[in-house]
């Protein structure tokens, strides 16, 4: 017969072992957002002098049948670049190349989407405390709503980053 004693001391670490391997069970079946379309950072030149503008690209591609709404598109939200804060930058307006048109599913409205690879320019000022071989990691996300020819998705979050070094 176990002792009391010892019965709550193995049943409390049964109960801490459950919960904590249901935890890292969730934390591995757990899917990431489906994104819609593949975006690629660079930037314009990756090596600047301190206080130095430097044009931060993303280049988005739409996958196949997919469109994706750019500013205008009414009851849409469209495609935005958003830098996370950063003290070693001073960021600049996104400038987002003119839209295709595509008709919006149920609707025969056509909207401003982009149905083609895009380009996404943000210019960045380096500060000019930054020092030479400093690292500038820049980060940021961007925001679109997909559509195909049936149906919409919910506004997805593309993250992306970029390295700049400070020569």
């Amino acid at each position: 017969m176990i002792s009391p004693m010892l019965f709550r001391v193995v049943f409390g670490i049964g109960i801490v072992l459950a919960s904590g391997s249901a935890g890292v069970a969730q934390g591995l079946l757990a899917k990431p957002g489906v994104q819609h379309a593949s975006v690629v950072a660079t930037a314009d030149p990756a090596a600047a002098t301190a206080g130095s503008v430097v044009t931060l690209w993303a280049d988005v591609t739409p996958n196949p049948s997919i469109h994706i709404y750019a500013e205008g598109a009414k009851d849409f939200t469209p495609v935005s670049l958003v830098l996370t804060p950063n003290a070693g930058i001073t960021a600049g307006r996104p400038k987002y190349p003119k839209p295709d048109v595509a008709a919006a599913p149920g609707s025969t409205d056509a909207v401003p989407a982009y149905k083609q690879t895009f380009r996404i320019a943000m210019p960045v000022t380096l500060k000019s405390t930054a020092k030479a071989g400093d690292v500038v990691s820049i980060a940021g996300a961007v925001n679109y709503q997909a559509c195909d020819d049936r149906l919409c998705y919910p506004v997805t979050a593309a993250p992306v980053a970029w390295k700049v070094t400070v020569k």
